[in-house]
């Protein structure tokens, strides 16, 4: 019998929902969902659960973004649209799944939008982040990206890039990492041992943002580049020039979508691990 068979706590009470999004590009509120993937399990059972679905987003994909996926619109135009496809998705992970995605807050945005675009409640809400929870119990590590872990830690030896074969990903590196986890009583624990988002409560921000960050939405407004120092857990903060794009909150927790000159790609940043930043002259 395995570790993860033996623990009799919160986690091992718990039905998991491994699941990824494919999208049109990397902003949530001009793009679209083009897969949803996910893998449905328990700790305790080495049984799972299957969801893919391709979805038509009604409109092109771009030429630049097919490379990556795969997905092209011939694939897409006899599939349905985003809100039967979420209704079913929602459907397969029940209202008391735990949700797990890498870099969550990236696929709750997408999935935010297109509820708020065809006018969709879920009762499905908690989600974990795999990176959040491998920078919390595994520090140092040269790189936390989906496909870097998976190498890393020998769950595959390339990425797809496709939602079902991404989402069995996150559900290899959560089971990977469970052993490091300490024992969980009830939600109320977990959520002070990792970061817990909460997709019912994820919203776009109004004006204002906390103290002290109010620039950083006028840097957005007249596309100005910040540089910043930045903290995530287990890493030393690290200096990043980004273009601030869009701003979010997420309970309690407030992000910054913006582009980043380091990764020369669209990223979500917590201005909480905003250590410091200033406005760059162009």
């Amino acid at each position: 019998m395995t570790k993860q068979n033996r623990r009799k706590d919160f986690l091992n009470r718990s039905t998991f929902v491994a699941f990824d999004t494919e999208t049109t590009g990397l902003w949530a509120p001009s793009n679209r969902i083009v897969e949803i993937g996910g893998v449905k399990f328990r700790l305790d059972d080495d049984r799972t659960e299957s969801f893919q679905s391709l979805v038509n987003p009604e409109r092109p994909i771009p030429e630049d973004v097919i490379p990556i996926h795969g997905i092209t619109d011939e694939m897409v135009a006899g599939a349905e649209p985003i809100k039967p496809v979420l209704e079913r998705f929602f459907q397969f992970c029940g209202s008391d799944s735990v949700l797990i995605a890498h870099n969550a807050p990236f696929d709750i945005s997408f999935i935010y939008f297109e509820m708020d675009r065809c006018a969709l409640k879920a009762d499905t809400g908690q989600i974990l982040d795999t990176v959040d929870i491998y920078r919390r119990f595994f520090p140092g590590l040269p790189a936390y990206s989906l496909e870097a872990l998976s190498k890393h830690f020998g769950i595959t030896e390339s990425q797809q890039h496709r939602a079902l074969a991404d989402a069995e990903l996150v559900h290899g590196l959560f089971r990977h990492a469970i052993d490091r986890i300490p024992p969980i009583p009830d939600m109320t624990e977990l959520k002070t041992t990792v970061t817990v988002h909460d997709l019912s409560s994820w919203e776009t921000l109004a004006d204002e943002l906390p103290s002290g960050f109010e620039s950083l939405r006028e840097a957005a407004h007249q596309e100005c580049r910040v540089e910043m120092v930045y903290s995530t857990p287990g890493a030393e903060p690290s200096s990043r020039v980004v273009r601030p794009r869009q701003f979010y909150a997420l309970g309690s927790q407030y992000y910054m979508q913006a582009y980043c000159e380091r990764t020369n790609a669209e990223r979500t940043f917590r201005l909480d691990r905003i250590a410091e930043f200033r406005l760059l002259e162009e």
